[in-house]
Parts: structure tokens; sequence; C-alpha cells
């Protein structure tokens, strides 16, 4: 089976294969006009395309930014990959009707791309796509599930066999959801739980903590189209992007295998080795950010001229990422909000940055090599990172 995984709002049953399954976490293409689509194009749909180990792509909304006309050439981009896909609508996947006081609705969402709510099993995990983007009013919106959502949510949590993993995809996070003991009564309903979402354009992995002592696994994907495709071009003339978060275009990919999963991730564009980067701070103190690195993660380096390992302590600050767009920022003259070099960009303090003041001995420069270890409970990886 190809192209479009699920049509109806209904649980539809795949294949199980003991096979490990390998999934494709999307957010945020967001494409605003042609040149934009284009750029989409030419980086993430066209990495998928070139993806011979992904067998599914789920795309955690805003396939464009409020123009449908937009999503049947994002839908001939969908098709054109060369196994299954499926998508859940974010806010701006939306009709809209300016001047008419029509509230927005989702009719060409629905008519081109699937229905909203949605649900399969695919080599033995249950996919639950959901939209939660809940209207207030005409044009507002926040995040939660209108009744018979959830209705419709337990039926399917209900039916599942308790051993199965589920993974529960939407574009709001979960932890914006207004009702949060709602959201708790909802998925507590079963014991193996994955929320994948997207919205924020920003990289953020953190267990949800309730206080009957539920603990679930959240994924903020990060967007594709970074910060809305601005900023400087990269060498394939594609904004850079960079997110508030400091981490560039990424998209996760996951491992399914025997009830469980493994995370990884992949920096559009490059080699898949890229996964971090190292900065010197006032000459004294090395900052690495892991551009999915999770609030409870490890992040240990191997430095030149120093033995052994050094830990690093996760640190709430912004990103070197963001204070060189926010410097580059200043240089631009004239109005900025129109130049497509500008990226609106907060001093917003990282989730995933992690430091250490340099040990004496180390001979640490820019240019230098230095090797990375880093581990959580649902991903790890090592590699060599060159030192700015």
């Amino acid at each position: 089976m190809k192209k479009l995984i699920a049509l109806l709002a209904l649980s539809l049953t795949l294949p199980v294969s003991a096979q490990k399954l390998r999934v494709a976490f999307v957010g945020d293409p967001q494409v605003d006009n042609e040149t934009e689509l284009t750029y989409a194009r030419l980086s993430i749909y066209k990495e998928l395309r070139e993806r011979a180990d992904v067998k599914l792509s789920i795309f955690l909304g805003d396939l464009v930014n409020d123009k449908p006309e937009l999503l049947a050439p994002t839908r001939a981009s969908l098709d054109s990959l060369p196994h299954s896909w499926a998508c859940v609508p974010g806010n701006h996947d939306r009709d809209v009707y300016k001047g008419t006081g029509k509230a927005r609705d989702m009719a060409s969402y629905s008519r081109v791309i699937h229905t909203p709510d949605t649900s399969f099993v695919l080599s033995g995990v249950q996919f639950i796509l959901m939209d939660d983007v809940r209207l207030k009013g005409k044009a507002d919106y926040e995040a939660g599930f209108r009744e018979d959502q959830k209705a419709w949510l337990k039926d399917v949590l209900d039916a599942m066999p308790s051993a199965r993993l589920a993974v529960l995809c939407a574009h709001i996070p979960f932890n914006e959801f207004k009702a949060q003991d709602s959201l708790e009564t909802i998925l507590s309903r079963h014991p193996k739980m994955l929320l994948m979402c997207g919205h924020t354009h920003t990289m953020a992995r953190r267990m949800l903590r309730f206080p009957a002592g539920l603990e679930v696994e959240e994924v903020l994907t990060g967007a594709a189209c970074g910060s809305w495709w601005r900023g400087r071009p990269d060498r394939y003339g594609i904004p850079c992007a960079t997110q508030n978060c400091g981490a560039p275009r990424c998209y996760y990919v996951v491992d399914f295998k025997d009830g469980s999963y493994k995370l990884d991730y992949k920096v559009i564009g490059e080699p898949a080795s890229v996964k971090a980067s190292a900065t010197i701070v006032d000459g004294s103190r090395l900052l690495v950010n892991v551009y999915g690195g999770s609030l409870e993660g490890n992040v240990e380096v191997k430095l030149p001229g120093h033995r052994g390992w050094v830990g690093l302590q996760r640190r709430a600050e912004p990103a070197p990422e963001v204070l060189e767009t926010y410097e580059f920022n200043k240089t631009i003259t004239g109005r900025r909000s129109g130049n497509p070099l500008f990226i609106p960009m907060l001093r917003a303090k990282s989730p995933h940055v992690w430091s250490a003041d340099i040990p004496s001995g180390a001979e640490l420069l820019p240019g230098s090599r230095i090797r990375i270890r880093y581990k959580d409970a649902s991903l790890r990886f090592r590699g060599k990172l060159t030192v700015n």
C-alpha cells in the first residue's frame, strides 16, 4: 500500500510485520506561496523521496499557511513520495473566509488531503491522528479535543491490546491543552503511548508527568520550514530559517519494533551525522546544542589535551545560533519585517543546550575537533563536532 494511508475516520488495520518499522515525523512545511512551495519541494519532500528506509511519513500539521489553494500542489508532492503518508491538520490548514463572518473550516483540507481523525495499525503499532485545534469563536483557537473526539479516542484506546504501542499524533503540543486533568483521563486508558506534535517551530522533548503518576513522552518535532522560510540562504539557496530553540530545520525518524521505539532526528539537507553544535563561550565555557535532546538527556564530551570524558549540565539559556541570528538582525537596514533575511528571533531559552567549564589543560580552540556522546531513554548517539 502506498500514498495516502488512511481515508476514513475509522480504525483501519494493516498487515502486521515482525520487521522494524521506520517512520518519519515532519512538522509544519507551512508554505505561503509558490516560492516557499519550491523550497519545500527541493528540501523536505526531495529528501523523503530519496529515503528508501522510511516506510511511512506523518506530517504534523500546517502543510500550508492559510493558503488552501496550495493544498493541491502540496498533495502532489506527498503523492510523489515512494512510501505511504498521512497528515493531521494544523491551525493554518483551514479555509479562511475573510470579511464574510463565516468561521474557519476544513472544507478544502478534507477534500484534498483526508478526514481529520484517523486510526490505523501498521507493523503492530497503533497510529492515532487527531485534530487538536479547537476553535474559539470564528477565527481564534486553543489546544484540545471536542467531546465527540474524546469519545472516539476512548473507543480506539479501549479496543487496543494492552501490549500494543500507541502513537498519538496532533498539531499543537499536548502540554498546551487547557484541561490537563481531562488529558490525563484520556491518556491513562492505555499504558504504552508516544505523543508526536509540531506547531511551535521549535524542537523539544519532555516527559509529561501527571499527578496520578502517569508519564508519557512528548516530542515536538520542530518545523520543516524552520522560522517560516526566512533567513540567509544555505548553499542550496534555501533560507536557513534557524528555529527559536537554535535548531536548524529538522524532522524526526522513529524506529518501532516489538512494542517499543527508538528516536532519531535528521537535519534537512545535511549528513545524518549532523546532530549538534559546539561553541566556546567567553573563552572559558563550552556550550553544546543537541538539537533533538531531551530534558532528561545526558551529554559528555572528550576534549583534546584532556583525559577522560567531561560531563555537561543542561542550561536554560539561548542557543548560540539564536544569539548569532539576533546579532545578524541588527545589521539589516530598512524595514526588517519585509526583508527575507530577517528572522523574527527572540532571545528565547533553548530546552536542549548543555554547558561545562573548559577544564584546565584542555587544548580547545575554535576549529578543534571534539567527541560527543549523548543518551536518554529513547535516543542516543556518538559523533564528532567542530568547535565554533
